[in-house]
């Protein structure tokens, strides 16, 4: 699950800090991607117009931080489609996503497996608080929450930071379809994203993983 860490750190840096940021690729599964791949990738990703006209458009930011777990390594993996989205803004909350498609099933397992086992879920949690740490924000906790089952897998992280006596929460929602995994990330500052928002976001996301992993 490379999308995972390589979202959520990029998420944390953006949400709290402030500033542009990008996991580099150490770890990263190799890339042999396919135009049908790249295509099933672009049409599972959050919209604009999935979330309303109170959210604001911005590119994805880039930079040279490194966030490298061994736990997570995916670089004997393959990837053969790879999408994200803007991120999306509206006041003290924002909404990115991801999209992945591996090249085999068995890869996407692996994926799945490393990602969510507690050894992930420690080097995550680790790297997370390392890279904080840089920008003066706290990381105060991190797990998992229940979550309906939706696809094939799917999973719920909440990170919870301080920065300044002020409380940030990011939610990341991964799904598995098949080949294909993607996340989305939901960050609020003061409250916890709805569930409700989530539970929306989530059904959208597998449904259009389903259709785009049904076509030949």
């Amino acid at each position: 699950m490379s999308q995972v860490r390589r979202l959520l750190a990029l998420a944390l840096v953006l949400g709290l800090a402030g500033t542009s940021a990008a996991l580099a690729a150490r770890g990263d599964p190799q890339e042999r991607f396919t135009p049908a791949d790249q295509a099933r990738a672009k049409t599972m990703l959050v919209r604009a117009a999935d979330l309303g006209p109170a959210f604001a458009t911005s590119p994805p930011g880039t930079s040279d931080s490194d966030f490298y777990c061994r736990a997570l390594d995916e670089s004997d993996l393959t990837i053969t489609g790879k999408a994200e989205s803007p991120r999306f803004s509206a006041g003290i909350s924002f909404v990115t996503s991801t999209a992945y498609v591996y090249e085999s099933l068995a890869d996407s397992n692996a994926s799945w497996q490393r990602g969510t086992s507690a050894a992930g879920q420690r080097c995550l949690r680790d790297g997370l608080r390392r890279e904080l740490r840089r920008t003066n924000v706290e990381l105060r906790s991190f797990g998992k929450l229940a979550f309906p089952r939706l696809g094939r897998r799917s999973v719920l992280y909440r990170a919870v930071a301080v920065q300044e006596r002020a409380r940030i929460y990011l939610d990341l929602l991964a799904v598995q379809q098949g080949r294909a995994q993607a996340a989305v990330i939901l960050g609020s500052g003061l409250a916890a994203p709805p569930r409700s928002v989530e539970l929306q976001l989530g059904r959208l996301l597998a449904a259009r993983m389903a259709r785009a992993m049904r076509t030949p």
